[in-house]
């Protein structure tokens, strides 16, 4: 069986589960979140360590072609240009849809502490590199490290052989262990999706975030499958987009069920590898960057989110001003989710929110009912573009074999 049918199952499975069960029942939702805890847990579980041994290998042998610095530039440029343009396609989306004002009524939650510039940078940089690895889930330290492991390989080569080679034998082995895990995420998609759906319900229990989920809704579906697929057709051989779309079609279904842009990464990584044919050179480097620096979905959802959060504070509508401060704004607060285990538009509305100040500091909080459905279609559009552009760095470079859509996993 595929395994994005079984992921496809599980979600089904899960989603028939959290129907069944009264929306106000207290004792279930918290053990469905309980499970979603575990199993988001379980799901990051050989991460870390298949980037961290992955990561050094495919950085000394791109320094070996003399194509890291160039691959990394042109990455680089990429993520940036892509989060920029889905910020721009979230501003819109909510300016053309214009969804209706939330009640300021929604004082659901506590305040969310926002980390100052200072645990960010102890995040990244932590007293010692063998806390990097001990922390676990953050996962911009590990890519630093790693980065600059792979580096230091390359100088010396007759005495960093030995190490070279412990590193790649230990990355083939983390990626069986993943190759295992990914198919195991199946089982663990049914408790997730049973708290995501169960979660949604209660979102959709009042009328004041319909409208929002609603744009946000067609916005999902428009990048999806429309500008995404365009931009497949434009960049790659001009052949049919929704094959490349169809082979990490698995990894897409457990973000949108997980809103968690780490717990289908794993999965990603065996997809892009065996469905697209990207060599782990290219893969190892592109999928981390894109992890980190490019959740363009994340931000598109996040802009539309904030537009309308920040329209409900006011009668007199936004200026243009301040549409274009939320264009630049937006992308910045994207990079600080490299340092935070996972999560999306919660984190980046926070952050944002503190950004814009005027005392609107705590004016995400009227949207944290919908945190997760809204993370939910970020993260799904985070791992879709992720796939996308690991694999146009790679046929660029010509680092991916073209393979036959009945070979797909």
């Amino acid at each position: 069986m595929k395994i994005w049918l079984k992921y496809l199952i599980a979600a089904l499975v899960g989603s028939a589960i959290a129907l069944v069960l009264p929306a106000s029942d207290a004792g279930a939702s918290k053990v469905l979140s309980t499970i979603f805890g575990i199993a988001v847990h379980v799901g990051r579980y050989a991460l870390i360590p298949l980037v961290f041994f992955s990561l050094p290998v495919a950085v000394f042998e791109l320094n070996e072609d003399r194509e890291f610095w160039k691959d990394l530039g042109r990455a680089a440029l990429f993520l940036v240009i892509s989060v920029l343009a889905f910020t721009l396609l979230g501003v819109l989306g909510a300016a053309i849809f214009h969804p209706a004002r939330i009640p300021l009524v929604a004082d659901s939650a506590a305040a969310i502490p926002v980390p100052g510039v200072a645990q960010y940078l102890d995040a990244i940089f932590p007293s010692s590199v063998f806390a990097t690895l001990i922390q676990g889930d953050y996962l911009l330290p590990v890519c630093l490290l790693s980065v600059f492991l792979g580096l230091a390989f390359s100088h010396e080569r007759a005495l960093t052989k030995p190490a070279i080679l412990v590193f790649d034998a230990l990355s083939r082995a983390f990626y069986h262990i993943n190759a295992v895990f990914a198919e195991f995420l199946g089982i663990l998609i049914i408790g997730v999706s049973a708290w995501s759906v169960f979660e949604l319900r209660s979102a959709l229990s009042g009328d004041y975030y319909r409208p929002l989920l609603l744009v946000v809704g067609v916005e999902t579906l428009v990048m999806a499958l429309v500008i995404v697929p365009l931009a497949l057709f434009l960049l790659l051989d001009r052949k049919n987009p929704y094959r490349y779309l169809y082979a990490i079609l698995g990894p897409a279904i457990a973000g949108l069920m997980s809103g968690d842009a780490y717990f289908p990464l794993g999965s990603l990584m065996k997809h892009v590898r065996e469905s697209l044919g990207v060599r782990r050179r290219a893969s190892a480097l592109a999928l981390p960057l894109a992890a980190i620096f490019g959740r363009a979905g994340t931000v598109l959802v996040t802009a539309t989110t904030f537009v309308v959060v920040l329209a409900s504070y006011s009668d007199l509508g936004l200026s243009a001003g301040t549409l274009l401060w939320i264009l630049g704004a937006a992308p910045l607060v994207t990079l600080l989710l490299g340092t935070i285990p996972g999560t999306g538009t919660m984190t980046a509305l926070v952050a944002l929110s503190a950004l814009y100040g005027r005392g609107f500091e705590n004016g995400y909080l009227i949207a944290v009912p919908v945190a997760l459905p809204l993370s939910a279609a970020g993260a799904f559009l985070d791992i879709i573009w992720a796939g996308v552009v690991s694999l146009v760095l790679a046929r660029r470079e010509g680092y991916a074999k073209e393979r036959e859509a009945r070979f797909f996993i």
